[in-house]
């Protein structure tokens, strides 16, 4: 254990607490540096539409995903530079740029899994450590505006250029992509009452509230994209959570499998890349 893994922890903990019972429509007002992010998204996303997917025999890993990859890396320079004040941009934006290239996928094996996902956490931990988020006022909108505008960034990828799912368990896993996605969705549910877990086979609710609670819009994609099949049988782990009655309990349990199957685990944490913002101390 350490300081730092303590600190993102509770980080990643205080960002379910902030949107707990809150639907997207509901968030408050964004600081200037995630409405950035969220306009930086908006513009990755039209860019995936002026770079289109190469016809190629593979039907998994388009390999215009690597172009796409070449103006991210164009893209985040700029963002770093409009976010971050010139006293500190040069030797922070070296720290931070690899955790922005990192969050969309690998552009060698064109993939995408939740160590990829984890950057988005990870990026936004070091503007705290920065001081230019903070916990009380900004963390609803870095889930509600930040997490939710990449979230629809990383759909476009995923359909477009077919990212092959990094680390899958397959059936046996809970998504292809995503495990913070769930987790903050469950938190964001956990304080009402209107929506149920067996409500994710409604899908009047899906189709009316989708773009409201990230949890649905989870669901949602797993049952477009993989319509042919039933849900029980794509997505066994989430047909199982369906029957539980309690967001809360959802909420810790998908807590727990964060940890256990994405922070805790060797594949993913070798990528964590270590500075001086973002320390590797251990006790």
């Amino acid at each position: 254990t350490s300081t730092t893994y303590s600190e993102l922890v509770k980080f990643v903990q205080d960002c379910a607490e902030a949107i707990a019972g809150c639907k997207i429509s509901d968030c408050s007002p964004p600081n200037s540096i995630i409405s950035s992010f969220s306009d930086f998204m908006n513009s990755l996303s039209i860019a995936v539409e002026e770079i289109p997917p190469l016809k190629q025999p593979m039907r998994f890993g388009n390999k215009a995903f690597r172009q796409w990859h070449e103006r991210l890396s164009i893209e985040t320079s700029k963002f770093l530079s409009d976010i971050l004040p010139s006293s500190i941009l040069v030797n922070v934006s070296k720290e931070l740029s690899p955790y922005i290239l990192d969050m969309f996928g690998n552009p060698t094996r064109i993939d995408y899994g939740t160590g990829h996902e984890l950057n988005f956490v990870l990026f936004f931990y070091i503007l705290w450590k920065l001081q230019l988020i903070e916990i009380e006022k900004d963390l609803q909108a870095v889930v509600l505006i930040g997490f939710v505008s990449y979230i629809k960034t990383m759909r476009k990828l995923q359909v477009i250029y077919m990212l092959e799912p990094a680390g899958s368990h397959g059936v046996w896993g809970l998504d292809d992509y995503h495990c913070l996605l769930f987790f903050f969705g469950a938190a964001q549910l956990s304080k009402q009452n209107i929506i149920t877990p067996s409500d994710i086979h409604n899908p009047s609710i899906l189709q009316e509230l989708s773009n409201e609670y990230l949890y649905l819009e989870g669901i949602q994609f797993i049952r477009t994209i993989k319509s042919s099949a039933p849900f029980a049988e794509t997505s066994p782990m989430l047909n199982d959570i369906s029957g539980m009655n309690d967001w809360g309990k959802i909420c810790s349990g998908l807590m727990r499998l964060f940890l256990g199957e994405v922070l805790h685990k060797l594949p993913v944490a070798q990528h964590i890349l270590f500075g001086s913002i973002l320390k590797a101390t251990w006790r």
